[in-house]
């Protein structure tokens, strides 16, 4: 069956690979609206019923005053933002990406919520999609979204809660917000009629996909994409005609993304929804980027490392550009690396960590 792909290296025609897209942000700049991509629709971000104080500080930033539980989640302690497609269009969303820190009031620093934990409409905000813990320094926490979120036909709202709040002397108890964005794309429900499915299984050492289809134009290329984070995808095979294809060249992650792009000879592509697998793999525990932390045009990266010796350090822009790069020497184990990374348009990047060709990437907003 291999026999039947070209492999993208290979490949003089070729299809790119997506670029993100923002389905939807927030920037808190004196304002609660949100922007939204095209047939996309944004609701005012809003406090919950718990939250009595809310604040602009200095136009570029919000935060909630008060209210945070200092135990568990409070189901009314929260900032919710929701979006919604246009009449014919459904949702695919890919993360959302949070730029947020607790008060940096009180002495010592640090004062409000120091846990939080993102939920959604979904399911009645009852799973966590994610949750973590946060400090009185901005951190970009990216989350990817299950496949239950790539094909929305009514709106989504999320909420994202703050608690075990502690006050230091002289503290205000704040849930302070930067940003807020969510990448993903509305699509034409007339794409419905034409689809690809796809499933994916683990083996110990490859991946073996397969996928159906229904209402492809006959001649359509199927190209079979590749990510790690979820959003930042690569071709790494194409078919005209198969449906299976083994991945036996596994990068090192502990999560590996999938799916298929569908090219008809008019041009027009349709995507399988993400299948995302777990891998076990003992080399993606080699690196990690635990958090990023960006102030002015420095970023505090805290890293966690298995052994010692030279890593390389890299910023990228959306679009594949490298626009930063320096390799340091560093031992094992958790360590902070600061980054006089230069100035950069507001925007969304990426850091990459490498060491001996094994790589981890995590999103950051600058």
């Amino acid at each position: 069956m291999k026999a039947q792909f070209l492999l993208s290296a290979l490949l003089t025609l070729g299809i790119s690979a997506a670029q993100a897209q923002t389905a939807a942000n927030w920037n808190f700049n004196s304002t609660m609206s949100g922007t939204a991509g095209s047939n996309i629709s944004a609701a005012n971000a809003a406090l919950g019923s718990a939250i009595p104080t809310p604040a602009f500080n200095g136009g570029g930033e919000f935060y909630g005053e008060d209210g945070w539980p200092a135990g568990a989640v409070n189901p009314n302690a929260y900032l919710q933002f929701s979006l919604s497609p246009s009449s014919g269009y459904y949702l695919v969303l890919n993360n959302v990406s949070l730029v947020m820190r607790r008060s940096n009031t009180g002495s010592p620093q640090g004062s409000g919520p120091n846990n939080w934990v993102l939920r959604s409409s979904l399911d009645g905000y009852t799973a966590d999609l994610a949750s973590g813990s946060m400090t009185y320094n901005y951190a970009t926490y990216t989350v990817s979204l299950p496949s239950a979120f790539q094909s929305l036909s009514s709106g989504v709202t999320f909420r994202v809660y703050g608690y075990n709040m502690t006050i230091n002397s002289g503290g205000n108890s704040r849930f302070v917000f930067d940003n807020i964005s969510i990448q993903g794309q509305s699509i034409n429900t007339l794409l419905a009629q034409q689809s690809v499915s796809l499933t994916a299984k683990a083996a110990p050492s490859s991946v073996d996909l397969q996928w159906t289809s229904q209402g492809l134009a006959e001649g359509t290329r199927f190209s079979i994409d590749r990510s790690i984070d979820g959003t930042h995808f690569t071709t790494i095979a194409q078919s005209f005609g198969g449906t299976s294809y083994t991945d036996a060249a596994l990068p090192s992650a502990a999560r590996i993304f999938y799916r298929i792009a569908a090219e008809q000879p008019d041009g027009v592509i349709v995507h399988s929804t993400i299948v995302s697998l777990a891998l076990e793999n003992q080399q993606a525990h080699a690196l990690a980027i635990r958090s990023l932390a960006v102030s002015g045009d420095n970023i505090k990266a805290l890293l966690h490392l298995v052994e010692s010796g030279s890593y390389r350090l890299s910023i990228w822009s959306q679009d594949g550009k490298m626009l930063y790069a320096t390799s340091i020497s560093a031992t094992a184990g958790d360590q902070v690396a600061d980054i006089p990374a230069g100035h950069y348009p507001r925007g969304l990047y990426i850091f990459s960590l490498t060491k001996n060709g094994i790589n981890t990437s995590r999103q950051f907003l600058y």
